[in-house]
């Protein structure tokens, strides 16, 4: 059964999310109107879109959990790409708690006391959002209309919707300029680079994780595990075809000129960077990445994570240099996620998601 305010709609061979603005239940209770804004929390993106997270709503505010049976532990060995995904669904959560009327406030890591001792025993709390009511909207409205948008350009449905972003000014160096204007927290920092020895730079990183993690048996099979579900794209046949080819052709050559192409064409690259390498600086980095790709997404352009040099542990400290040598100051110098910014926005269509009754515990 669904929750109100989710519509099933078709799109191609698999099925994504359209969320109702209108079944937003405004005299409702305090946990039907929560439990309406994970809505938007599960559109947050996600490594191979394993979506890990759990939540649980009470008391006026929601426990965001992480789920460790969707960690890609070839891939994510050390539960970065987790937890920055984990944050940017806290990202979206609050956005859209803002546009209908919510203030927020969020502890992260709480004392695992306030959750119900089975639970707090399956699942690590990663941060507790507590809700307000009353408030009037503070945040770019743009930022919760690319929440449904996510991996479409979308700025001109955007821009249909609201009568006052007709004149917006989707140059790319604008975006740059409102990235540069964005609010961060002092242990987290943003380094923008269109220098060419920078790209060659990320480039080079890039095709050696490639290498690296291809020739790894255990990354190719949990690679083809999560493509087999259909998570990623294609369903059924044709998933288990793209998992086939993964464990038995080889998928490098094809993998490295998709990399290629993207750092290619892409104007500007950047790094969110942390002083600390512990879980609250992962979850905020991802907080912080959710932001960006919003923020990009409402100027029409995309934002496109390309994280997997972080992923090898042959080429991690290459990527920390790297940022260095960007920035010049070594404060900050942990490289949570690396990222490119396109000009145009992915055509693409959004990926499926879990039920929302699947995530709720």
């Amino acid at each position: 059964m669904l929750l109100p305010g989710i519509v099933w709609q078709p799109k191609g061979s698999f099925e994504v999310w359209n969320i109702m603005e209108n079944d937003f239940p405004r005299n409702g209770s305090s946990e039907e109107k929560m439990t309406f804004l994970l809505n938007y929390a599960i559109l947050a993106p996600s490594i191979y879109n394993t979506q890990p997270w759990r939540f649980n709503v009470s008391d006026g505010s929601i426990m965001v959990m992480a789920d460790e049976s969707r960690w890609l532990e070839a891939a994510d060995g050390n539960k970065r790409e987790m937890y920055l995904a984990i944050g940017g669904a806290i990202e979206n959560l609050i956005i859209a708690a803002d546009h209908f009327g919510f203030s927020s406030t969020v502890s992260y890591f709480p004392d695992p006391t306030l959750l119900k001792s089975d639970l707090s025993e399956s699942y690590d709390i990663v941060a507790r959002v507590s809700f307000q009511p009353g408030a009037f909207p503070s945040m770019d409205s743009r930022l919760f209309y690319a929440i449904t948008l996510g991996e479409m350009n979308a700025s001109r449905i955007v821009n249909e919707s609201l009568n006052e972003q007709k004149g917006m000014n989707r140059d790319l160096d604008k975006l740059v300029e409102a990235i540069g204007g964005l609010k961060t927290d002092q242990d987290i920092s943003i380094i923008l680079s269109d220098d060419p020895k920078t790209r060659k730079g990320i480039l080079s990183l890039t095709e050696a994780a490639d290498r690296s993690l291809y020739s790894d048996i255990t990354f190719k099979s949990e690679l083809g595990h999560w493509l087999s579900l259909g998570g990623m794209g294609p369903t059924g046949f044709h998933a288990k075809v793209d998992q086939i080819k993964v464990l038995f052709l080889d998928s490098l050559p094809g993998q490295i000129k998709m990399d290629t192409e993207v750092i290619n064409s892409s104007p500007y690259l950047g790094f969110i960077a942390s002083s600390k390498n512990d879980r609250e600086s992962q979850v905020r980095a991802g907080r912080l990445l959710g932001r960006i790709s919003l923020l990009s997404s409402s100027y029409g352009s995309s934002l496109v994570s390309m994280g997997r040099a972080l992923q090898s542990e042959e080429t991690e400290s290459g990527a920390v240099g790297l940022r260095v040598e960007v920035d010049g100051d070594a404060n900050g110098s942990i490289v949570q996620q690396i990222f490119c910014l396109r000009s145009s926005g992915s055509t693409s269509e959004l990926t499926p998601r879990r039920p929302l009754e699947e995530v709720l515990v």
